[in-house]
């Protein structure tokens, strides 16, 4: 029997639309009346194709009927599907599908351009959409509204900088379909008003077209400055604020102009902004009328930044001083009291100027007893459903349903519950209660709605795929992931259990052995002849099995003798074994008592946090394997497991919505927080907005409160779980610091000393180091204070990296705060600090380091080098203040008339991937030919034994789209680019890092081509030496190939400092490296891991000689101790070293 789709498309055949050109198939007809009907029914839903491997590195959509599916969706939009389903069914633009939504009105238009400009559709956040071109030519094309939405006006801006401004054109615009600059112009005025009230983001296209349009009197200055300063007061993010305030300046921002919208201005100045201040606190300050200027400079006090601070006070100084000073007091007693001398100078220097005697604040903070008992570890208690009614299912409903993130906690948990508890019993109950469940709800609680509403449910989420396996296809099983099938299963079929197997027995989500069998023997017992897989593997992976003994297991494998239920699997069919028997779910609760799964151990840097290698006990192996896409779940899945299920405790950019909620469940677990989790959760605490922070925090006291945290416990090298070198310190001090304010100083003081020892081991000391000295210094007395008291042990004031970071000279804040404490310890006299003041004496034997066949990892066999005679030429370009990409100028030998220009500024798929870089053809003056013409692309041919230009980037077909295939191999060009990319700015050293481990890894980056390409980059000036090498910093296991970048550098430097009488400024970082590692390059020298050559370290003796007064010959010296050169058997070296005072024996 014929599905629905597959009569549409008869339909769809019979009336010639298949063999009918694209572009004439609005002339056909619909069909009758009943034709059509039959057309949209069968088109309105479900998917026509399907995701699949074309090749080893490429995939795309196949048909699952066989037909073009362009003309199948503009068929389906003529018949009468909605607009959100044309939006789905759209994969471009086209004219063609412009007369198509055209004909269906302007109502439908509408929808449509809502459906279809989504931030889902974008490559990237201000890149044109999908359809972004058919959405902006209907909106002119139809004389619609403008759409009052950011996602559309993204969409615009996108458009209208293409149009008006094409030097570089979005990658997503068709050429063929293009809305013209008249239009464009046309409709300008509009479409900036609506942006502005919409908030569309200011760092994307939009503010480069407003600004086009001052520039070219589209839009009157004036109004453009009301426009942007309306902008600014409704702006939600710090980056739009600042770009807001770089348009103001491109369009010809007037002091005058900020003075007289001083009230408006005010406001935004107590933001504490940097951009903000700078630009108009100056202004305010120094003209200000007396009733107006207390106010600037009670909100300018928020200012964060050093910088800034002195220059409000250099403006103050600029101006008379105001009648009534002694109002200011208050004010300027905040400088004055300033941890930074040259701030508080000029605070001083206003007070005597002002005639003021303000006196210093001093009172001492009193002690508040931070330092707390842990509390005892809780007893968790019974999972309780509560109230069973509509009306409670209901209100559990409505809480599932405000969630923006699907969190399997143990609310979801009482309402999956519940509304199985009544479905079953009464499924008309439930169906009122869960009828308010929108039918296109994108949450997965849609479905319930459908079963609610008695539509049917034909969602399996296990598929079938065809992969490329590296020879041809091969059909493969995708199971879907276990806690979304569970449900997406229970809510189809809600009312044919009597109970779930999965729901816990406990507030950690954890399942008893007795509670699982008692509900089989309920199935027994109400006739049922099989259970429903997911929900019983999930009821098995729930299992506590730390409190089964074998007594219990004995007891309850008796009691599963006599069920003998079937386990129905997603598709309908029941499991069966190799030999086409029914497998039973006693039989498999049985076998997996005896063989559970074990959590593996989470190593930081060795186990992946993104994805799960988890291999199933053979008593499972029978079910499908549903954990490859769970990581982020683990926690629900495995509740009393530590930190191989405890992933999803981490901090991000900005916390998202469902962390409060994850956290909130981690706080009932019933053992303590492991030691990756808890570190984890001390750094999550600064980045909450407003919409989780009352869960993150309740979460957190609550696990306090419980004895789930544990001082003593966190482990900073799981820090963001990637076991790289530890990052965003501030963020995590911040966070700490609200922790010990809420009396949990116990929990971060050890944490806090930990890192600070790690950023002194690192090669340079890590960025928010400072911060985390400060939090220390901060909380020192109340350390004291629970030493004295003995509520903590004296261990505690040890801290000896405090004491080495004291000893170092200099000014910097770290430094200066390590001394403050150090100066207190000394103060403090317990057997503890004694203790930690002996002096060490360290052995002059150098030891080889333990760890170094982990750290100095094997080479894989090198490849040959391909040499393509191509010559370069590097600019560097500033893509956004302090932001810099490089320009890559590349001359072809055979194509001398032009140079080809290569900018990556993110994207690195194509050289990553496809072994090819997009350019644009320029002249020999860098002029580029055709500003209209799309990039080219180049790639090695190495039939031809050259790079070569294609207009295509799947050249290998003649079309755009991803190259099918395999990739292009590497020449020494291309080698060359992707190894500057490590030292460019922004996001695309991501994707530098890992492209420079895959040629690693491959072969075609061996320590003889990376030393050639060395010394061609040491060519050009743009590359820092000091960015290059900073990938080796957090990536130790590349020290075996990127010594030979450091030996290079060091070499290089020897021969400036020769030259130029000083060393210069970048080889600094390059010697931190080196003495960070000084112990593995000595020990693979003595190996012969590293050619004798470079192992002399050429260059550093003449660095170590040098005269000048520079941090770069200290460090030197020290290298050159570290390394044992000094021991080397050479004469010449010997002497050397003994006349520059390096040894006293000759």
């Amino acid at each position: 029997m014929a599905s629905k789709l597959e009569k549409a498309v008869e339909i769809y055949r019979s009336l010639g639309y298949e063999e009918t050109d694209f572009e004439d198939i609005l002339k056909l007809g619909l069909g009758s009346k009943e034709e059509q009907k039959i057309a949209k029914d069968g088109l309105k839903s479900g998917e026509w194709a399907q995701v699949k491997q074309l090749s080893e590195n490429s995939y795309g959509f196949v048909p699952i009927v066989d037909v073009d599916l362009g003309k199948l969706a503009i068929f389906a939009i003529r018949v009468g599907v909605d607009a959100k389903r044309a939006a789905n069914l759209l994969r471009g633009g086209s004219e063609i599908a412009l007369g198509a939504i055209e004909a269906r009105g302007k109502n439908y238009a509408m929808d449509f351009i809502k459906a279809a400009c989504t931030s889902n559709r974008r490559i990237w956040e201000h890149s044109l959409s999908v359809l972004g071109m058919l959405a902006v030519k209907l909106v002119h094309q139809m004389e619609l509204e403008i759409p009052e939405s950011a996602e559309y006006m993204k969409d615009w801006a996108a458009v209208a900088a293409g149009v008006l401004k094409p030097k570089r054109k979005d990658r997503n615009i068709d050429e063929n379909f293009v809305i013209e600059k008249e239009e464009i112009i046309r409709r300008f005025i509009e479409h900036i008003e609506v942006g502005i009230s919409v908030n569309v983001p200011a760092t994307g296209p939009f503010s480069k077209v407003l600004i086009w349009g001052v520039e070219n009197n589209v839009l009157t200055k004036e109004e453009s400055i009301d426009q942007v300063f309306y902008a600014l007061n409704i702006a939600q993010r710090p980056g739009d604020r600042k770009e807001l305030v770089n348009v103001l300046e491109q369009i010809g921002l007037t002091d005058e102009d900020i003075r007289s919208r001083a009230e408006t201005i005010i406001p935004l100045l107590g933001l504490g902004e940097s951009a903000l201040l700078e630009r108009f606190a100056p202004v305010l300050i120094e003209s200000s009328s007396k009733d107006l200027l207390y106010q600037v400079l009670i909100v300018c006090s928020f200012a964060k930044v050093k910088k800034i601070k002195k220059m409000i006070l250099t403006s103050v100084l600029k101006r008379e001083k105001p009648k009534s000073v002694k109002e200011y007091e208050e004010w300027l007693l905040i400088y004055k009291q300033d941890e930074d001398k040259s701030i508080s100078k000029l605070a001083k220097t206003i007070e005597k100027a002002w005639g003021l005697e303000i006196e210093k604040d001093d009172v001492k903070e009193e002690v508040q007893g931070l330092w707390r008992k842990t509390p005892k570890l809780w007893e968790v208690p019974k999972f309780k459903l509560g109230e069973v009614s509509p009306e409670a299912l209901t209100d559990l409903l409505a809480v599932i349903s405000e969630r923006k993130e699907c969190v399997e906690d143990i609310t979801f948990e009482r309402f999956i519950a519940m509304a199985n508890n009544i479905a079953y019993k009464n499924p008309d109950e439930a169906k009122m209660s869960l009828a308010g469940i929108p039918s296109n709800d994108s949450s997965i609680i849609r479905i319930l709605g459908r079963w609610a509403k008695n539509v049917e449910n034909n969602i399996c989420p296990d598929s079938i795929r065809k992969v490329w396996n590296g020879e041809n296809e091969a059909v493969k099983l995708v199971y879907g992931e276990l806690l979304y099938t569970r449900s997406t299963v229970l809510f189809a079929s809600i009312d044919k259990f009597p109970c779930l197997l999965s729901t816990p027995s406990y507030e950690d989500l954890s399942i008893s052995l007795g509670d699982l069998v008692a509900r089989l023997l309920i199935y027994k017992d109400e006739d049922l002849s099989y259970v429903s897989e997911p929900d019983l593997q999930l009821a098995l992976t729930r299992l506590d099995m730390d409190l089964i003994t074998k007594k219990d297991v004995k007891e309850h494998v008796e009691k599963l003798s006599g069920i003998n239920l079937k386990v129905l699997l997603p598709s309908g069919e029941f499991l069966q074994d190799e030999g086409g028997n029914d497998v039973l779910a006693a039989k498999i609760i049985a076998d997996y008592l005896k063989d559970p799964y074990t959590e593996p151990e989470f190593t930081p840097g060795k186990t992946p946090y993104w994805k799960i290698e988890l291999d199933m006990p053979k008593s499972l192996k029978v079910l499908p394997n549903r954990l490859s896409y769970s990581h982020d779940f683990m926690f629900s899945i495995f509740p009393t497991w530590g930190d191989y299920a405890l992933t999803a405790v981490h901090r991000d950019y900005e916390v998202y919505h469902g962390q409060g909620l994850i956290l909130r469940q981690v706080a009932r677990r019933r053992k303590p927080i492991t030691k990756g989790a808890l570190m984890n959760w001390l750094a999550i605490g600064a980045n909450l907005s407003d919409e989780n922070a009352e869960d993150v925090i309740t979460a957190t006291h609550k696990a306090w409160e419980r004895g789930l945290l544990l001082p003593g416990i966190a482990d900073i090298s799981y820090l963001d779980w990637s076991g790289g070198t530890p990052s965003n310190l501030a963020s995590m001090a911040l966070s700490m610091d609200s922790m010990a304010k809420d009396g949990m100083l116990s929990l971060v003081w050890e944490a806090a000393c930990d890192t600070l020892k790690l950023s002194l081991e690192a090669p340079r000391m890590l960025a928010g180091t400072a911060e985390v000295v400060k939090l220390l210094r901060d909380y020192l007395d109340e350390v004291i204070f629970a030493v004295e008291s003995k509520l903590a042990p004296k261990s505690v004031l040890k801290m000896k990296a405090i004491k080495t970071l004291a000893s170092k000279s200099g000014a910097s804040k770290a430094v200066s705060y390590a001394k403050e404490i150090a100066n207190k310890l000394k103060t403090f006299d317990t057997e503890a600090i004694k203790e930690a003041d002996k002096s060490e004496k360290t052995s002059d034997v150098k030891v080889s380091p333990n760890d170094f066949d982990e750290v100095w990892l094997r080479l894989p066999k090198p490849k040959a080098l391909i040499n393509d005679n191509v010559s370069m030429s590097v600019k560097a370009l500033e893509l956004r203040k302090n932001e810099k990409v490089f320009q890559f100028n590349l001359k072809l030998p055979d194509i001398p008339e032009y140079e080809y220009q290569v900018t990556i500024a993110g994207w690195l798929y194509g050289l990553i991937n496809e072994g090819q870089v997009s350019a644009f053809e320029a002249d020999n003056k860098g002029e580029i030919i055709n500003e209209d013409e799309k990039a080219v692309w180049l790639h090695y041919d190495n039939s031809k034994k050259k790079i070569v230009v294609s207009k295509f980037r799947n050249w290998r077909d003649e079309e755009n789209g991803p190259l099918k295939g395999e990739p292009a191999p590497y020449s020494k060009a291309l080698l060359t680019i992707a190894v500057a990319l490590l030292a460019q700015d922004g996001e695309s050293i991501y994707g530098a890092k890992s492209l420079f481990k895959q040629l690693v890894d491959s072969g075609d980056l061996s320590t003889d081509v990376l030393r050639d390409i060395t010394r061609e980059l040491l060519l050009h000036e743009e590359i820092s030496p000091a960015k290059l090498v900073r990938i080796v910093e957090k990536e130790r296991g590349l020290l075996s190939i990127c010594y030979v970048m450091l030996s290079e550098y060091i070499k290089y430097a020897g021969e400036k400092t020769v030259e130029n009488n000083k060393p210069p400024v970048w080889i600094n970082r390059i010697l931190d490296i080196c003495i960070y590692y000084a112990d593995y390059l000595r020990e693979a020298a003595k190996r012969g891991l590293i050619p004798v050559e470079d192992a002399k370290w050429q260059g550093l003796l003449e660095i170590a000689q040098s005269s000048a007064k520079s941090t770069a010959v200290k460090k030197a010296k020290s290298l050159v101790e570290k390394l044992g050169i000094a021991g080397q058997n050479n004469k010449d070296r010997q002497e050397i070293l003994y006349k520059n005072g390096f040894c006293t024996d000759r």
